[in-house]
């Protein structure tokens, strides 16, 4: 009886051990609170509340049902860094940022595009005193001989150069503003998003302006990514998305941000060059036009 009772004993400690062994090797994203979400930390203090893809994040969030933490990470970094922080389950583990096939490859997406593709269309930032040279350009046989200034490893810039175009890069975003401004290229194309804010930013170093007549556009997707590691976190933003945009608050808050840029790109006055993305996903849903923007919705 005796040797049953410790027998039993050991039985129990060592499931104890177990128990609890499984509980500190658990995937560290969970918790008894719920889902620990963690996104790379914005530049400007303040910013986090108003942010739309963190706004987006926060409401899809709620609408899942899920019990979850949401905070910045513990210091600002490239989005380089933050994705492979994503990649290797460091301290980030959600990002937002346009697909990829490698990007795909190595991260996992909900495959809602968080702006409707219109990071896909792209306004050409030049300078003022280039402005009437450049008012000529019609069509992408018109483009020989002029340069296009994008960020090295945007996949944009992919974009442009599969396109038979010419392409100058730099590493630094405030150095592409500053190529442009030196004449070290024609033309920077800027989504129709963020096109105002930017030249409001840069007004005082040069007199920098749109051409007025056209507007590139190429299907492209910004998504939420996360770890193949712990498709836990995507399954719940894709849930919360799947609510908003069945009842309404999606395309509220979407138009709440952009209604007013996409009104003042004066697209439906504007010649629409369309290039070909070949860096495209295939599994980018396409074929569900409610997920996109189109000139239509003017």
């Amino acid at each position: 009886m005796r040797f049953a009772i410790v027998f039993i004993s050991l039985c129990f400690a060592t499931s104890l051990v177990s128990f609890v062994g499984a509980i500190e090797n658990d995937n560290s994203n969970q918790s008894i609170d719920g889902l620990n979400y963690v996104y790379p930390k914005t530049m400007r203090v303040g910013e986090d509340e108003i942010l739309y893809p963190l706004v987006l994040l926060r409401t899809a969030l709620q609408y899942s049902g899920a019990k979850y933490t949401l905070k910045a990470s513990s210091i600002s970094m490239p989005q380089s860094r933050s994705l492979k922080q994503i990649i290797h389950n460091d301290e980030v583990n959600v990002a937002w940022t346009m697909t990829s096939q490698q990007r795909e490859k190595e991260l996992l997406p909900v495959r809602v595009p968080i702006f409707k593709g219109l990071y896909g269309w792209r306004l050409l930032v030049t300078t003022q005193n280039k402005q009437k040279k450049l008012s000529s350009l019609k069509k992408i046989d018109d483009f020989k001989g002029i340069h296009f200034i994008q960020g090295h490893d945007w996949p944009d810039t992919q974009v442009l150069l599969d396109s038979g175009l010419t392409v100058s890069t730099s590493i630094e975003y405030s150095s592409l503003f500053n190529m442009l401004i030196k004449g070290r290229g024609d033309v920077f194309p800027r989504s129709l998003l963020e096109v105002e804010t930017e030249l409001n930013t840069f007004k005082g170093d040069a007199k920098l302006t749109t051409l007025p007549q056209l507007i590139l556009q190429y299907p492209s997707a910004i998504y939420f990514f996360f770890s193949k590691d712990t498709p836990e976190l995507a399954y719940a933003v894709e849930n919360g998305l799947a609510v908003m945009r069945k009842n309404g608050e999606f395309d509220r808050l979407f138009n709440a941000y952009h209604r007013s840029a996409i009104e003042h790109a004066d697209i439906k006055n504007k010649i629409i060059i369309r290039l070909e993305n070949k860096n495209l996903p295939l599994l980018t849903p396409l074929d569900n036009t409610s997920l996109w923007f189109s000139e239509k919705d003017m």
